[in-house]
């Protein structure tokens, strides 16, 4: 394909100057995106310190619901009942005590029955560290408050879609002949070029779906008053059902869990009850059974659900329901299980992860691919030294994104030690405090002086995750499955980055690659 030089030259300026700006918000967005991929297990894996209560039988979860209002009636207007407990959801009852929507999970009292039948609880909050990834991913990396971090990820999205389309328009002319063209005996441009120029092509469809989803859950707002424009009226067009399932057909008394899981069995063939969630809104008690199934689509990560009412066992509503929503819920659904990667299974959130750790690799040789631009045309003009812009990118390069790289070990790391397995402002102020500490020495020392020591420390951090983890599992003598993967990725990505810092470069003056998998 031909396209004129000049309009080549101009696009190629755009994807270089926007891809500057937001190569390092992406950068943090995607390597702690990838992360969260494993959102709840990281949580489960680092609050494993507590032991509750065991699971009980499911002909005995009515008797464990009645002891524990008996003991505390407030908890009947927001407890959930779990079908199948599991790691995540430990117990077969809990309830929320105290809530912070900014901050992560919730004050939980978990509950269960001891051999004698008598009533067990624990209160806890889960650890919110796999949360506080979450965030920072969605807040790009800045320490802002949920409306303003959205509002500039917002931006950086539309920058990151710029982005693409130029990158794309400059690649076309030579697609076929530089796709594959990974050329490791040249110079080190040619070959950060050539790994960015792959890296961005096998992955731009991933990359479109995410800027696009990403604006706009950023401008949701906006769009969520749309959607009430175009769908609310179907979702109306029922409200007789909805109110008689409160009001006329009511008993005094809730359905028994097994009896509102025999319900919607009938109702809903093909997908298996996982939880009772119930909840009160403006007085009135409503239910949302959700389900848990790899083969259907989500809208949520935790899985969809159908509305229900809790005195009859009625199924109310399907909009959250996976494969029983009407169209424009089904393609709104699969807008958000794009992004989230909510389908598939664990082979799609692997796939997710691989991508999005690939995605900040792209971020970060593109930043190398300016800066030795800009170093050569230094050298051309007779500059001994890198020029003031040359040295501002490469010290923010260095210290944000292995900053990020060590923020996140070192939070991961302590998490064993940290009350609860650590709560968001404890896990939020050691990623900072690392951060910029990183970002502080680089803008000292310099981009590439500075690089070694950097990973080194980097490397240091990661390999402490699996030296703390297994302090603790040897102090509780328990040890999973769970925490031999975590370890094991963390140790094996630990000696990766100290081989890296350690080695000697062949280009004096040139920076490492950073590999960027969790």
């Amino acid at each position: 394909m031909k396209i004129r030089g000049d309009v080549v030259r101009l696009y190629r300026n755009v994807h270089s100057w926007v891809g500057i700006m937001a190569g390092l918000f992406l950068f943090i967005a995607f390597y702690a995106g990838g992360m969260t991929m494993f959102e709840l297990p990281l949580g489960n894996w680092a609050s494993r310190t507590a032991t509750l209560p065991a699971p009980v039988p499911a002909d005995r979860l009515s008797e464990l619901v009645q002891k524990a209002e008996t003991a505390d009636p407030s908890m009947i207007a927001n407890h959930t009942v779990v079908l199948h407990p599991d790691e995540t959801s430990p117990s077969s009852l809990m309830w929320v005590v105290s809530s912070d929507r900014d901050h992560g999970p919730a004050r939980t009292v978990y509950a269960g029955l001891a051999a004698d039948g008598t009533l067990v609880t624990q209160t806890r909050t889960p650890s919110q560290v796999g949360y506080f990834l979450n965030i920072l991913h969605q807040r790009i990396g800045l320490p802002l408050n949920r409306e303003y971090g959205r509002l500039i990820m917002g931006i950086v999205a539309l920058l990151y879609a710029v982005a693409l389309v130029s990158g794309t328009i400059v690649l076309l002319p030579s697609l076929v002949r530089n796709l594959f063209a990974v050329r490791l005996t040249e110079n080190l441009r040619r070959m950060w070029l050539d790994f960015h120029t792959l890296l961005g092509v096998c992955s731009l469809p991933f990359h479109i779906v995410m800027a696009a989803t990403a604006a706009g859950f950023a401008f949701h707002q906006p769009i969520m008053a749309l959607e009430k424009t175009l769908f609310l009226p179907a979702v109306s067009a029922h409200p007789p059902q909805k109110n008689h399932s409160h009001q006329g057909d009511r008993p005094q008394a809730l359905l028994e869990p097994l009896a509102i899981v025999d319900a919607f069995r009938k109702q809903v063939p093909g997908l298996e009850p996982d939880a009772l969630a119930y909840s009160s809104r403006g007085g009135k008690l409503s239910l949302h059974v959700t389900v848990q199934d790899a083969a259907q689509i989500s809208r949520r990560p935790d899985g969809g659900y159908g509305e229900v009412n809790p005195y009859t066992g009625r199924l109310i509503s399907t909009d959250f329901l996976p494969n029983h929503q009407k169209p424009a819920f089904q393609a709104l659904t699969l807008i958000y299980a794009l992004h989230f990667g909510t389908y598939g299974g664990w082979l799609i959130r692997w796939g997710y992860a691989v991508l999005g750790f690939g995605g900040a690799f792209l971020f970060y040789s593109g930043n190398q691919l300016w800066i030795l631009s800009r170093r050569r045309r230094d050298r051309s003009a007779g500059l001994t030294e890198d020029s003031f812009g040359t040295r501002c990118l490469s010290a923010l390069t260095t210290g944000c994104m292995i900053g990020c790289i060590s923020g996140v070990s070192a939070v991961l790391a302590a998490a064993p030690f940290l009350p609860e397995g650590g709560h968001y402002q404890a896990a939020e102020a050691l990623f900072y405090a690392v951060f910029f500490i990183c970002l502080t020495l680089a803008a000292c020392w310099g981009g590439t002086k500075s690089l070694r020591p950097l990973l080194t420390v980097a490397g240091v951090l990661t390999l402490l995750i699996p030296l703390t983890d297994m302090t603790r599992s040897l102090t509780s003598g328990e040890v999973t499955s769970l925490a031999a993967s975590v370890d094991g990725v963390a140790l094996v990505y630990g000696v990766v980055l100290i081989v890296l810092a350690l080695r000697k470069s062949p280009h004096r003056g040139t920076e490492i690659r950073i590999p960027v998998t969790s």
